[in-house]
């Protein structure tokens, strides 16, 4: 059988369950394997021909899903672990491991082909050389279920989707995990940052141009469009569309056509868009910011993403998840460091997550990441993300625990005690407050504290 959708190995001591997996991702296109325990799951993810995905059943005699992430952590099958006895406990620990997602029995095979697609795409991606092209989905919380759940309904369509959520929520990684679970998966991901795009370049960036059509147009130019052409165009950062550009966008979403700047005639394009935004559209367009004919033709398929403060329970498999994709030592949380993480309210969301532990991982002693240090780091984070304030004019006060000092008072003092922790030094001391040198250096001095070059 062609293995066009991709080679999945069943590990279940169920046989009827395998049987009955086996028969129904055959009627969909996949090529299936089996293994009837652990033991023997073992060889065939770990030999020189291993699966594209596996999917591995939890709950096994004397080695379990568990023992199989662990002895089977090089292969490059991308494991959906399954289980009729979930527990949040042991979703944790999958994901620790290495799990590409984790779903609770029983399963529907029509629902769980979109998600094999994904693990498939990112398997074989990996094994051309190339990085994954997209990271999965982590989280045991209802509300990342809520979001892979739209993910695998949603992406196989060829609707527009609408993503809100804040600052720093992975609005981009559920972009691309929408277009790896589509038809188009094999087509390009082209991606657009309205924000970063100067005003005037708007219309030439997304539909292209002629050369010559203004000044610095020195060659042709295709377009952002052109270039999703039967792939998807994801439109970041959308409420920074101007109102002229949002007018040309809507026509091109209706009549599935574009004109670069100074071409003469239409050309069709068949593109997906998904958009992205950190504001409520809604109250942009009361506010005469947006248009609210683009609102609804962009609005077909809603999703908002959940800020990382609400899903307290989701900050350790993502913290692995991430430590893990970390380039050098692999690095792991102290359990007193774990829970320290849920006493913050990571205003930067899993943005925020990935560089208080990018610092942490740089300073740790050993395998292990101590909640000493890190608390250090979410201090220095809270201070990143506090809004500037003006030096003092005077020397501040001692610190005396009191709750009405000034924020200037309180930084000048969280800054002498890194620099005292780390003998002095500034440059690392730069680092773990989350500034550059330069900037730790300008502080100093307006603060009146002497440290070592």
């Amino acid at each position: 059988m062609s293995d066009a959708r991709g080679r999945v190995l069943v590990v279940d001591d169920d046989d009827s369950f395998r049987f009955a997996m086996r028969k129904a991702l055959r009627r969909l296109g996949f090529e299936v394997d089996e293994a009837a325990g652990g033991l023997a799951a073992l060889p065939k993810l770990a030999g020189n021909d291993p699966p594209d995905a596996a999917l591995l059943d939890l709950r096994m005699g004397e080695v379990d899903g568990l023992d199989v992430l662990r002895r089977a952590s090089g292969t490059p099958a991308r494991v959906i672990v399954l289980t009729g006895h979930g527990t949040v406990s042991a979703a944790v620990e999958a994901m620790k491991l290495g799990a590409f997602s984790f779903l609770e029995k029983p399963v529907d095979a029509d629902l769980l082909a979109p998600l094999l697609s994904q693990a498939i795409a990112e398997s074989r991606g990996a094994r051309g050389g190339a990085s994954e092209l997209a990271p999965p989905i982590v989280g045991v919380s209802e509300a990342m279920a809520a979001v892979r759940r739209f993910v695998e309904q949603v992406g196989p369509t060829d609707a527009t989707v609408a993503i809100y959520g804040e600052t720093g929520t992975g609005k981009e990684v559920v972009a691309r995990r929408l277009h790896l679970a589509s038809l188009r998966a094999t087509g390009p991901f082209v991606a657009l940052n309205a924000a970063c795009v100067p005003r005037e370049l708007f219309e030439s960036e997304l539909f292209g141009h002629k050369r010559g059509a203004f000044t610095g147009a020195v060659a042709d130019r295709a377009g952002l469009f052109r270039e999703a052409e039967g792939g998807t165009l994801f439109i970041d950062e959308l409420a920074e569309l101007p109102l002229e550009s949002q007018a040309k966008l809507l026509r091109a979403l209706e009549t599935r056509q574009v004109r670069g700047v100074g071409e003469a005639g239409e050309v069709p394009i068949d593109v997906r868009i998904i958009a992205a935004t950190n504001r409520d559209l809604w109250s942009e367009v009361h506010a005469g910011r947006f248009r609210e004919d683009l609102y609804f033709r962009l609005s077909v398929f809603p999703i908002v993403l959940p800020p990382l403060r609400d899903r307290p329970e989701d900050l350790g498999p993502l913290a692995a998840h991430l430590l893990a994709r970390m380039a050098g030592p692999v690095r792991r949380l102290e359990a007193d460091a774990e829970r320290a993480l849920s006493g913050h309210d990571w205003p930067g969301n899993v943005r925020e997550l990935l560089n208080v532990l990018r610092r942490a991982s740089l300073f740790a002693k050993g395998e292990l990441i101590a909640a000493p240090l890190v608390r250090q780091m979410l201090a220095a984070s809270v201070f990143a993300h506090a809004r500037p304030t003006a030096p003092p004019s005077e020397p501040p006060p001692a610190w005396s625990g009191s709750s009405s000092l000034r924020l200037a008072d309180v930084e000048r003092q969280h800054i002498q005690r890194v620099l005292d922790e780390l003998d002095g030094n500034i440059t690392k001391a730069a680092t773990v407050l989350g500034i550059d040198r330069r900037t730790l250096q300008r502080k100093l001095r307006s603060y009146g504290i002497s440290a070592d070059e």
